[in-house]
């Protein structure tokens, strides 16, 4: 039994292990986290193009906390590589697009933000 099966089994254990033993997991390690990384890439649309949070945030002049939101009430699906988060470039487009049908309660606070600056200008 290699150290990778060991460690799957569970349990609590002792045992004591060569350098040897130590190449091997790691070899299997990477092995899996490619054929993940593989089996990501094989899924993701070819022609997409996918933006980091930093990137959404310039571009599309949004914060983390709208992002989080969006994500929270099912309006963007990030994609994920790793820890990192992705966005689908598409998928943004179409949510700015239809902004105002999508998101009734981001139009209201524009339009309120919008009132209430223009107030602070005239006053």
């Amino acid at each position: 039994m290699d150290l990778y099966s060991m460690i799957q089994a569970g349990g609590r254990m002792n045992f004591t292990v060569t350098g040897e033993d130590l190449v091997q997991f790691a070899e299997t390690l990477i092995e899996k986290t490619i054929a993940m990384r593989d089996a990501e890439l094989a899924m993701a649309p070819k022609d997409e193009t996918y933006l980091t949070t930093d990137e959404v945030i310039a571009k599309f002049h949004v914060c983390k906390t709208t992002l989080w939101t969006w994500e929270k009430n099912g309006y963007l699906i990030p994609s994920r590589w790793g820890k990192r988060k992705t966005y689908a470039l598409s998928e943004l487009h179409a949510l700015m697009k239809d902004k105002k049908k999508r998101l009734p309660n981001l139009a209201a606070q524009e339009n309120k933000l919008a009132d209430t600056l223009g107030k602070e200008v005239q006053g």
